[in-house]
């Protein structure tokens, strides 16, 4: 009995110290597995920077990284790092961030808005601001849109002219809207102003061009040919000077007393569309054009040359023929003068289909007679363009219209008398 009762307090003592040692031998099993295995809880990853970024489309993203941590201990072992974020496109995009250490993985993740904040441009064709004579119709010359992301926006402007008009005088606004897929919205305005009266007494150099070249790296042996540098020249003057490059449409209306141009005008035109004039011949005059923001008018040989070669918001396109540029021996030189009204009539019909247009016209050589202007009369050009060497004014001869004719030989201080 008393042996029994021994065995039974021994047994219980047993019990309890176990019972008091299993937290202890728990802790010594979980310090064993965590020395091999690790701990979860214990791994961390710590970003740096913010958990959220906002990137500019077009800016580079640039990758902060992330630290890893056991315990308190900065872990030197490499982080992986799987990205797919295109910085060129607008979207939602995630940086995955994971480390493995002692047999256990974690991983968390970064986000990245690539977004559009820009507001797109508008940029008008034609004068920012037109005088219109009392009377006349308001005719809208447009505009371009750009955007740093969608691009061309042009063909999303919407125009309201609904405020102008120009049977009564005054100032008037026509307001242009364009909105990128972002939403991000601009808005420019035009001024419209209506009058009863024109300066009669303006003068209009129209300049007259023909071939473009590099001198170093380009032949051209004609005197109409011109280094594109003398170019850039005389266009920097004009800039510099405050001139404003007429669109045809502008010089033709102003000709014809239903608009007012600004009082520093002139008017760039350029014949044939030959030696670097276009994206295949040399691509010189489209890209200055361009880069100045000046309007000119090619008068082209359509029956020569591909019109989709000349697209530009700064170049208008007329006639110049289809193919009657030559040489002939009629006692003209033009063959334009020498072949029958007829003939004459077919060839401008299909230059005139070409260049949809039939404001302008350009005589080969400068030659004409009465036949050739009566049938440019007959066939509804507004205005037809020679030689002759002096300035523009309202009572010219609309069909017998002058122009400066630059040589490679015209030098600054000639180019400068001509526009003054």
């Amino acid at each position: 009995m008393v042996i029994r009762m021994k065995a039974k307090n021994i047994k219980k003592k047993l019990i309890i110290l176990l019972l008091l040692m299993m937290p202890f031998l728990f802790l010594g099993t979980y310090n064993l597995f965590e020395n091999i295995y690790g701990d979860k809880n214990n791994l961390k990853i710590l970003l740096n920077g913010a958990n959220s970024i906002v990137v500019e489309v077009g800016d580079s993203y640039k990758e902060l990284g992330a630290i890893a941590y056991y315990k308190n201990e900065k872990l030197k072992d490499k982080m992986e790092i799987k990205s797919n974020v295109d910085d060129s496109k607008l979207g939602s995009y995630t940086v995955n961030y994971k480390i493995k250490y002692k047999d256990i993985e974690k991983e968390i993740n970064r986000k990245v808005e690539v977004i559009d904040s820009e507001k797109p441009t508008i940029k008008l064709l034609g004068n920012n601001r037109i005088t219109i004579i009392k009377g006349n119709k308001y005719i809208e010359y447009g505009a371009v849109a750009y955007d740093n992301y969608d691009k061309d926006l042009t063909s999303k402007i919407t125009i309201d002219d609904k405020d102008v008009n120009t049977n009564e005088t005054g100032d008037y606004q026509v307001i242009y809207t364009v909105k990128d897929e972002s939403g991000n919205e601009t808005k420019i305005e035009r001024e419209v102003k209506v009058t009863d009266k024109i300066k009669k007494e303006k003068k209009v150099a129209v300049l007259n061009y023909h071939f473009f070249y590099k001198e170093k790296s380009e032949n051209c042996d004609e005197s109409i040919c011109l280094d594109i540098k003398r170019f850039k020249k005389q266009l920097d003057y004009l800039k510099e000077n405050n001139f404003y490059t007429l669109t045809m449409e502008e010089f033709v209306r102003w000709i014809y007393n239903e608009i007012e141009i600004p009082e520093k005008s002139v008017l760039i035109t350029i014949d044939d569309g030959a030696h670097g004039t276009s994206k295949t011949n040399g691509n010189h005059l489209i890209p200055l054009l361009e880069e100045y923001k000046m309007h000119a008018t090619l008068f082209l040989i359509t029956g020569w040359w591909n019109l989709d070669d000349y697209k530009s918001n700064y170049l208008d396109i007329e006639s110049h023929t289809n193919d009657l540029h030559y040489e002939a021996n009629c006692g003209y030189r033009s063959k334009v003068n020498c072949v029958s009204s007829l003939e004459l009539e077919k060839d401008l019909k299909e230059s005139i289909k070409v260049v949809n247009s039939n404001k302008a016209f350009c005589y080969p050589y400068y030659e004409y007679n009465d036949k050739t202007i009566n049938i440019v009369k007959k066939l509804g050009f507004k205005v037809a363009f020679t030689g002759g060497n002096t300035k523009v004014t309202l009572n010219v001869d609309k069909y017998k219209v002058p122009r400066y004719i630059i040589y490679d030989s015209t030098s600054i201080e000639e180019f400068k008398k001509m526009v003054n």
